[in-house]
């Protein structure tokens, strides 16, 4: 980062952040274990774990032919996926347990199993895309990327103008991209977005390894071995990636891609408009917040809005939260977008069409 970026408003001069932290731990103080998990998250580990070994002992031991073990392999990678949403995304952020050491087994055993990196995806998440997201050079996620252009501030290169195309085919190879190269990619840098001079512990550098080899084992190369044909388990391997990209994708691009996030720039001294509470919200996109029902299968990524606000907070407790922030911004008039599934889902979509042609006019951020 060239220069260092600041808000223009300091989150304890913004009333409306204040008066929502203020409710917050009001709220918080009734839960019996707080910020953290409760009998909920155990519900969905107790669910979608044996969902997603059953799966797989299925796949070797029963005796399915080809379609079904595909099917099987594509189960997987929905289950998968709510395995991240429920219980990796929270241990992440410190927010599923009170214990920083049992957030960390869950986080990396339940996200490794997908074959990408979990220190790797930690380390960009949390250290740059939190702090500024949708802002050019500083969040990871928007980062250069030749063939699709999510940000307004990148570079239009011609190929863009029919990224609303083949962006859903490219969608579905973006598990298998993250596994096999971006990863490396990352692990290979030493500059990424804000971050500068990164230095990987020697452990995380063997566990990288280690944990792509456990995935082509246990994906791969054990259902060979024991006798299930190599071109089923090729395909079913391709099929959970498939899978896990358009569930994963098709539920988070839209949070911040959108025709109604907004993508704010510095001005010529570094500052951002409002403050690190109101970027956060005017950046974010949800659906359903409120929704317990769709908190229950998308772990609060449906209420992006109060996870960048509060990401220590475990995801239980988004609905009651998003609600608080759905009246505070109504009353500080600030920018506050939600909509439903579809709905999203389209705007992301009319939002790279958008780019494909000419930068959008950016919005006024309302200080």
């Amino acid at each position: 980062m060239d220069q260092a970026i600041k808000f223009r408003i300091k989150n304890q001069d913004d009333p409306f952040f204040n008066d929502l932290k203020q409710q917050v731990a009001v709220y918080l103080k009734t839960q019996p274990n707080g910020r953290f998990g409760n009998g909920v998250t155990l519900v969905k580990a107790l669910l979608f774990l044996p969902l997603f070994w059953g799966a797989y002992y299925l796949i070797l031991f029963g005796h399915f032919a080809a379609l079904g073990i595909i099917g099987l392999y594509a189960s997987m990678g929905v289950t998968g996926l709510f395995l991240a949403f429920n219980l990796s995304h929270d241990a992440a952020h410190g927010s599923l347990s009170s214990s920083r050491i049992w957030n960390k087994i869950i986080y990396y055993c339940t996200f490794d199993l997908l074959g990408t990196d979990a220190y790797l995806w930690q380390m960009r998440h949390n250290a740059s895309h939190h702090i500024f997201p949708n802002v050019d050079g500083v969040d990871a996620d928007i980062d250069s990327n030749f063939l699709i252009r999510l940000s307004p501030n990148r570079p239009l290169l011609a190929h863009h103008k029919w990224q609303y195309l083949y962006g859903p085919v490219l969608y579905l190879f973006f598990t298998l991209h993250w596994v096999f190269i971006k990863d490396l990619g990352y692990l290979r840098r030493k500059n990424l977005a804000n971050l500068r001079n990164i230095h990987h512990p020697p452990g995380e550098v063997f566990g990288f390894f280690a944990a792509k080899a456990f995935h082509l084992f246990y994906m791969i190369f054990l259902p060979i071995a024991i006798g299930i044909a190599w071109q089923t388990v090729l395909l079913g391997f391709v099929a959970f990636h498939f899978t896990l990209s358009y569930f994963f994708l098709f539920t988070n691009v839209m949070n911040h891609h959108s025709e109604e996030a907004l993508f704010p720039k510095r001005d010529a001294d570094g500052y951002l408009p409002g403050s690190w509470a109101q970027h956060q919200i005017v950046t974010c996109l949800d659906f359903y917040p409120t929704s317990q029902a769709w908190s229950f299968f998308f772990g609060g990524f449906n209420s992006h809005c109060a996870h960048h606000l509060f990401p220590q907070v475990c995801h239980v407790h988004y609905p009651q939260i998003s609600k608080m922030i759905i009246e505070l911004t109504a009353q500080y008039g600030i920018p506050y977008h939600q909509m439903t599934y579809w709905e999203s889902i389209f705007s992301h979509f009319r939002h790279l069409k958008a780019l494909g042609i000419t930068p959008p006019v950016e919005p006024v951020f309302a200080n």
